[in-house]
């Protein structure tokens, strides 16, 4: 007689947590580009010489935005169902934005850095200790 095969439950919080920090960071990112395709003018002239790539108009920036937080968004919805794609495309978006925090600690805005490092962290912990197993049960 076989034994029946136990659900491995450990990690299931760190997974739900990783999942749904990068939905809010992806929406998050949404919703800064599509607020920069669509800036006024007005806007526009006081980034002037202050932005990198492009200086004219924030359409750059607000298209990478756009991009970027779409795949991040989507891809935290399938770390929440486990999918491997989207384990990978969590590290390597975590390990971004941590390293361009980095740019922000001697300014000052460095509290709000020092919060995204710290959750980007957790969240890489939560994908590389628990993103790889396939065998959850969500209770």
């Amino acid at each position: 007689m076989t034994e029946p095969r136990r659900r491995e439950t450990r990690g299931t919080g760190w997974i739900i947590f990783a999942g749904i920090v990068m939905i809010i960071a992806g929406a998050s990112m949404l919703i800064n580009g599509l607020w920069a395709l669509h800036a006024s003018n007005a806007v526009v002239a006081r980034f002037k010489d202050t932005l990198l790539f492009e200086d004219s108009n924030l359409d750059t920036w607000g298209w990478i935005y756009v991009i970027v937080g779409g795949v991040v968004l989507l891809a935290g919805m399938f770390v929440l169902v486990r999918q491997r794609w989207a384990v990978m495309v969590g590290i390597i978006a975590a390990t971004v934005q941590a390293i361009f925090a980095f740019f922000w600690l001697f300014s000052p805005y460095w509290p709000s850095a020092i919060a995204i490092i710290v959750i980007d962290m957790l969240v890489l912990h939560a994908l590389v200790a628990y993103g790889e197993r396939g065998d959850y049960d969500y209770v």
